[in-house]
């Protein structure tokens, strides 16, 4: 067994001697040393050449192969020239068989080697030489043998040369399918490096990913355990908790390790809310489709937008927690749904603020009128008094106009506050909108000739007549068009323009009332805020124009509580318009609640 890998180096390196890349001398080498040792076994044997001069000569042709074999840079030549070098050996056989005696010459059977080298190589012109040349040196001799034995030295020349013909087709045939096979194992080794270069490629690219990925969630875990004023709770897409971050455990009183996996984000939620919310989205759906208790929480997120809206939660002993939630949906790379995300706010808090700053407005409110009215009336008293020189009267009619002013931000927070009740009244009748338009224009004439701006009308020529609340209609004009005027520079132009639709798809009939100026603008990002309490765009507090941010609010109010809507347009240097639209053929309630949306100078 110790000898079976020796052998077969020696046979693979043998092997090799006849492939394309070894070398040229290296494979003369088996034919001379068997040349070599036929010319030992004549010296040895004493066996006597039949001519003795051939075979010094057949010895120099072996000579030249070996010489031209080491000598000639045949890397650099064709490969059809390498056939030189069988040929010769061919050559040297034929001479040596001839110089010991023909056709009876023991050294016939060196001609294989030659027809083997020839036939290796690629083509078949190896072959072809090969055949040819052998059959010059087997039938040259017999075709010169008579008597009895010629037929038999012919037959046998023949034979040989078909031998001759087989082994070299054999052979070539071999060569070309081991060639084919070598630039296949090449080409598939190639390939393997290539596969393994970018096996291994890939493999750092992914261990990078991986780390980059295990990053993002550790990141991502820490954001969400840092989170502990809200609550962020993932669901999967049928509901159960599998996200609950420390702000959720802080709200809900659930610990993470009793939520996860085991309980439904539904459970956290006050049962009668869910039905509730359940039979308002089947009640509005095209086709009456039940959404199912998890659909009804996840509502617009189920799509792929947003919903957010006022839940209540059960916290873990059974007390009520409201919280405002933010539903967005998680996706995987494909794009599928993947599960939810919802992020809760404990409202609480705020609730209760409120409710307090309400009831703050609405006692100061009350306590501040009755004085007010108070000063008011007895202001009046001593204007009458013919007594008073004209710097008192001067005096007397500041202390007047700031009264009034004050008394009128009283009603304002009263208005407000009922507002918030839902408990301000309207007193409905026909009113002409066009004459509240022309009404509110010349209350805010004379402000405008003062402040230097162009105020006009279009569209109130012929009457528009709608049910309505004459005063509030008109309190919310006059917001409107004294706004306009105030954000509004000198030079500048207000236009309040009245137009009638009638958009003929069998819904009702509105009039507009757009109310346009040339002022300060408002900046885009506080539109949504604008009809806000309290609230005042950045341009009016960077320009000093007066308000408390009430004027708005209760336009709006008023507005909703006519079953209209008002909008807002603006471009910060160029100037705003409000529209209001209100319906004319449909009579709202006589008592209405109204809430300020979200987006007051």
């Amino acid at each position: 067994m110790a000898g079976e890998p020796a052998r077969g180096d020696w046979l693979d390196r043998l092997t090799r001697m006849w492939e394309d890349d070894g070398s040229v001398l290296a494979r003369q080498v088996p034919f001379i040393a068997l040349f070599l040792a036929s010319l030992l076994g004549l010296l040895v044997l004493h066996i006597p050449p039949t001519f003795t001069d051939l075979v010094p000569v057949a010895a120099g042709v072996v000579m030249v192969v070996a010489v031209l074999a080491l000598a000639v840079p045949w890397g650099r030549l064709p490969t059809d020239a390498r056939l030189v070098l069988p040929a010769l050996q061919l050559l040297a056989v034929g001479l040596l068989r001839a110089g010991t005696g023909g056709p009876a010459s023991p050294f016939t059977g060196l001609l294989f080697l030659p027809v083997v080298l020839a036939a290796s190589e690629r083509g078949r012109r190896g072959v072809a030489l090969s055949v040819v040349a052998s059959a010059a040196v087997v039938l040259g001799p017999a075709l010169t043998v008579t008597g009895p034995g010629a037929r038999v030295e012919l037959l046998r020349g023949l034979y040989a040369t078909l031998v001759v013909l087989v082994v070299g087709v054999t052979v070539n045939t071999i060569s070309e399918r081991r060639r084919a096979r070598t630039v296949a194992l090449e080409e598939l080794s190639r390939t393997e490096a290539q596969l393994l270069a970018r096996s291994e490629r890939t493999a750092r690219d992914l261990a990078v990913r991986t780390e980059e990925v295990q990053r993002a969630r550790d990141l991502f875990a820490s954001v969400i355990d840092a989170a502990t004023e809200q609550a962020i709770i993932g669901t999967d897409t049928h509901g159960v908790i599998d996200v609950f971050n420390p702000g959720a455990e802080r709200l809900v009183g659930w610990s993470r390790d009793d939520v996860v996996g085991r309980r439904r984000i539904t459970d956290l939620h006050l049962p009668e809310e869910l039905a509730a919310r359940r039979r308002e989205l089947v009640a509005a759906g095209p086709d009456g489709a039940d959404v199912g208790v998890f659909g009804a929480l996840v509502g617009a997120a189920f799509t792929g937008g947003s919903d957010v809206r006022d839940w209540t939660y059960v916290h873990d002993d059974g007390s009520l927690v409201i919280v405002r939630v933010a539903v967005t949906r998680r996706v995987d790379p494909g794009g599928a749904t993947s599960g939810y995300m919802f992020v809760a706010t404990d409202m609480s808090a705020e609730r209760e603020a409120a409710r307090l700053k309400d009831e703050f407005v609405s006692l100061i409110s009350h306590e501040l009128r009755t004085p007010l009215s108070s000063i008011l009336g007895y202001l009046e008293l001593v204007v009458d008094d013919g007594d008073l020189t004209a710097e008192q009267r001067q005096h007397l009619a500041v202390i007047e106009r700031n009264a009034t002013r004050l008394l009128r931000l009283v009603g304002d927070l009263l208005f407000t506050a009922q507002v918030e009740a839902g408990r301000f009244t309207l007193v409905r009748q026909r009113v002409d909108l066009s004459a509240l338009v022309r009404a509110a224009v010349d209350t805010a004439r004379p402000a405008a000739e003062t402040a230097g701006v162009v105020l006009g009308t279009t569209g109130t020529e012929a009457p528009v007549v709608l049910h309505g609340d004459a005063v509030r209609l008109g309190q919310a004009l006059d917001n409107l068009v004294s706004n306009a005027v105030k954000f509004t520079p000198s030079g500048g132009r207000v236009v309040v323009d009245v137009e009638v639709r009638h958009p003929g798809d069998g819904t009702a009939a509105t009039a507009t009332v757009a109310v346009s100026d040339t002022g300060i603008g408002i900046p885009a990002p506080e539109l949504e805020h604008l009809f806000g309490r309290f609230f005042r765009a950045s341009t009016a507090t960077r320009n000093a124009v007066p308000g408390v941010g009430l004027g708005l609010t209760i336009t709006q109010a008023i507005v909703t509580a006519h079953g209209g809507t008002l909008t807002v347009r603006s471009t910060v240097g160029e100037g705003t318009t409000f529209t209001a639209t209100l319906p004319l053929d449909t009579p709202a309630p006589v008592r209405s609640g109204a809430s300020p949306g979200p987006a007051s100078r």
